[in-house]
């Protein structure tokens, strides 16, 4: 009887311990459930398509571009927004008008929505207005970029538009310049559209000067003409001042799509020994000497003989084109 009561004992105990044990175990499967439960609670997440604020017209050949560069102290921060390709290569020169600037160059990429933006640091001796230019040459880019505008940027329009030629090769780039004083702690200035009107007798061999726009302030000459020179011609201004030889006091351009072009000279009071000088000429000229590209040396002479009109003046057995112009201050 003892040992039946025992075995019941045990029997019961067993039982009671088997329970206590899968409460436990439904007790922690609870808690796991409740934490993949937690695991698995969804949140919303922001998504924003990259290409939303991209320009509608991204791709197309006629290009354009809008922004502008700010100057404070030694850094310039240029920030804009093109319809080039995402991925397409800008390439940024930063010289000023009294030096070259040694190591002037910057690269950026144009983003998914158009924009771009770099930084360029101002060398802590160069003085002076700045310009800052911005290219954009198809035929040094990556292929799917040469692909899609041209090996040579062939279908590249718009009035950034413009010609270049090296090695007797000519393509189409883009091109924008601003002008940048650091004659105050900060600066800026926005890219503009240009606009070109291109003369009936653009490109014939009888050059015509007409008379510039020249403007000036404490330290330069800001000379705007127009022409009806072939594109690319590279025009020189100089100053010619009465018994001195100077050196330095120059400028040369690539003349505009249309035969326009702009220089920007120092005017004689920047240099010590010709601050009391008043009166001097400007010297605009043409040579066929001056890295002219082959294109249009086909069209006025290699040597210049094909030059024709008021302004050809002979040069040690060449033809040159001179117009000078009287400055009183």
């Amino acid at each position: 009887m003892k040992r039946i009561k025992s075995l019941l004992v045990a029997t019961i105990a067993v039982i009671l311990i088997t329970g206590c044990g899968n409460s436990e175990s439904a007790s922690s499967n609870k808690g796991v459930e409740s934490e993949v439960k937690n695991t698995n609670e969804k949140e919303k997440v922001n998504v924003k398509d990259t290409n939303a604020d991209a320009p509608k017209d991204q791709g197309e050949y006629e290009v354009w571009f809008e922004g502008e560069a700010n100057r404070k102290g030694k850094l310039i921060t240029l920030k804009g927004r093109t319809n080039l390709l995402p991925e397409s290569g800008l390439v940024i020169w930063l010289d000023s008008v009294e030096g070259t600037i040694i190591g002037g160059r910057g690269d950026t990429q144009v983003n998914e929505d158009g924009t771009f933006e770099t930084e360029m640091k101002i060398p802590k001796n160069s003085d002076g207005l700045l310009k800052v230019q911005v290219k954009f040459e198809p035929s040094t880019d990556n292929q799917p970029i040469k692909d899609h505008y041209g090996e040579n940027g062939e279908k590249l329009k718009g009035p950034f538009v413009r010609l270049q030629e090296e090695s007797d090769m000519q393509q189409n780039i883009t091109l924008l310049t601003l002008e940048i004083p650091q004659d105050e702690s900060n600066a800026s200035a926005k890219i503009k559209k240009p606009e070109w009107e291109k003369p009936e007798d653009y490109g014939a061999p009888t050059i015509r000067l007409d008379e510039p726009d020249i403007q000036k302030d404490d330290k330069y000459l800001y000379i705007e003409g127009k022409s009806n020179l072939l594109e690319g011609t590279r025009l020189k201004g100089s100053l010619d001042i009465p018994n001195y030889i100077v050196s330095g006091l120059a400028d040369v351009a690539d003349v505009n799509p249309d035969g326009s072009y702009k220089l920007i000279i120092e005017k004689p009071s920047s240099m010590n020994k010709l601050k009391d000088v008043k009166e001097y000429e400007v010297v605009l000229s043409v040579s066929p000497a001056d890295n002219q590209w082959k294109s249009n040396l086909e069209v006025y002479g290699v040597n210049g003989e094909k030059f024709m009109g008021d302004y050809v003046v002979d040069q040690n057995g060449k033809k040159e084109i001179e117009k000078r112009l009287s400055i009183s201050e």
